[in-house]
């Protein structure tokens, strides 16, 4: 199918953004809204419009598309388009914002510029300023509630994520001074011999690009984080940027020659395994419903990288995966936005009977914290039962049972919480429902019914280009 000139639509897809998060600092807050919501919508239309087409090739001496950078770019423009959409009711109940409407939408559009300039460069240098955009973007929306948790949260987010964006530097120098190019496609194409900078390198670059993925133990940053920010900023920050940052060392990794060295292999799988296992237990203790779904992410975080790690079907099972989460995250981060804004709290304990104080907003937050949780038929599943068949059919039994039991204590931990918040009773709540809280709701349907579509139909043109994607690194789609 061609949709046109792909280069007219990665311009596009860069200026859509650009020219939103500008136009949105006229002093109307009316036009801000309009402004960044029409930015949003052309961001997508010429994400899908990339991925549609297939577009592969080069564009000067520093952009460049593939087959993994499309679905990488769908994921970001959705999820900007959607939580761009969310806001405006989220907005309304934000008493004394420390950001005003149009310097808010206009650092959501940066935030989102700056994950979609990652994935259309094929520098690794212009990748890593590009994923230190991203924090300078994104530190300042995470205060807008003016609260002191949320000034120490932005504060321990940006020295943490900051440390370890300087340690994937020295990883993209030692690749430099060992090859001297940071090409990421020519590297992909014509991979080094291996040696020892290398080797380091790669290795370095998963510790200091995990730490924005939120891998264990450097994921102090995140439970903070994910749960001060403004819901739709928390939508955008476990959607699609932990899977930025994963993509930017998956372009480190692809340059490794084949097969992975085993050192490497086994640090994904320890570090995957433990952020995966740890996510899971330390969900359990959560009092307030935000933490709750950060930690869940950061359980999903884990098993996709265990997924890179054991490569053919798993490492397919992980983009799926990561494509799936990234719209059921996202729904349940607004659902749990609209209990905020009509309660005042987030404890869990505070919140019973949904089911009929907010039934729209409870169904929805039912199926987001199943799509989210990995339950068939969503993408979820899918995606982590390759994972696991993956590790069964290279004979990592033991992983394949370790995962397992994470995917179980995260399900558990997070239905059992949510459950209790949608069909518990007898507990009053902080205030009475919000009806255009409730409206909200069906921005959380659209994005939990896309998280459906992936598991059930695939999405044909979606799933061709996540096979695609698995094949450029090395993967082996079923």
């Amino acid at each position: 199918m061609n949709v046109g000139e792909p280069g007219l639509w990665l311009y596009l897809l860069l200026l859509a953004p650009s020219a939103a998060a500008l136009l949105a600092l006229v002093p109307y807050a009316g036009v801000s809204r309009v402004v960044a919501r029409a930015g949003s919508l052309l961001a997508l239309a010429s994400a899908l419009a990339l991925m549609i087409d297939g577009t592969s090739g080069r564009w000067g001496a520093y952009l460049g598309l593939d087959s993994l950078s499309e679905v990488f770019l769908v994921m970001v423009a959705s999820i900007y388009a959607t939580s761009t959409w969310y806001s405006e009711g989220y907005l309304r109940g934000v008493h004394r914002p420390f950001l005003t409407p149009q310097l808010y939408y206009a650092l959501l559009g940066a935030f989102a510029l700056a994950m979609i300039a990652t994935l259309v460069v094929t520098d690794l240098g212009l990748m890593w300023i590009g994923i230190e955009a991203t924090t300078v973007a994104s530190a300042l929306l995470v205060v807008l509630e003016r609260k002191p948790t949320s000034v120490e949260a932005a504060w321990r987010y940006t020295l943490i994520a900051s440390a370890g964006l300087t340690i994937a530097l020295f990883a993209l120098l030692l690749i430099y001074a060992d090859t001297g190019t940071l090409d990421a496609f020519a590297l992909a194409a014509s991979r080094p011999a291996l040696s020892l900078p290398i080797e380091m390198g790669v290795a370095l670059a998963l510790v200091g690009y995990g730490t924005k993925v939120g891998l264990f133990p450097m994921h102090t940053w995140l439970p903070d984080a994910h749960s001060e920010a403004p819901s739709p900023v928390s939508a955008m920050f476990s959607g699609v940027l932990l899977p930025t940052a994963l993509y930017a060392f998956l372009r480190v990794y692809a340059i490794l020659p084949t097969p992975t060295p085993a050192l490497i292999t086994d640090l994904l799988v320890a570090f995957g395994g433990a952020t995966a296992l740890s996510g899971a237990f330390l969900l359990q203790r959560q009092r307030s419903f935000k933490r709750l779904l950060a930690y869940s992410s950061m359980e999903v975080m884990g098993i996709a990288v265990v997924g890179v790690a054991l490569g053919g079907v798993a490492l397919y099972g992980a983009l799926v995966l990561l494509v799936a989460h990234a719209f059921a995250k996202s729904a349940a981060f607004y659902c749990a936005g609209n209990v905020l804004r009509s309660t005042g709290t987030t404890r869990v304990d505070e919140v019973r009977d949904l089911q009929h104080r907010m039934p729209r907003t409870g169904g929805a937050w039912v199926l987001a914290s199943f799509a989210v949780t990995g339950a068939p038929p969503f993408g979820t599943f899918l995606g982590e039962l390759l994972i696991v068949l993956g590790a069964i059919a290279a004979g990592w039994y033991w992983l394949a049972l370790l995962l397992v039991v994470a995917i179980l204590v995260a399900f558990l931990g997070v239905n059992s919480q949510v459950g209790r918040m949608v069909f518990g009773s007898a507990a009053p709540m902080g205030s009475s429902p919000s009806t255009a809280a409730e409206e909200s709701a069906a921005v959380a349907y659209l994005n939990v019914g896309v998280a459906l579509a992936v598991g059930v139909a695939a999405l044909p043109y979606l799933s061709n280009a996540i096979r695609a994607a698995a094949s450029l690194l090395g993967g082996a789609p079923p």
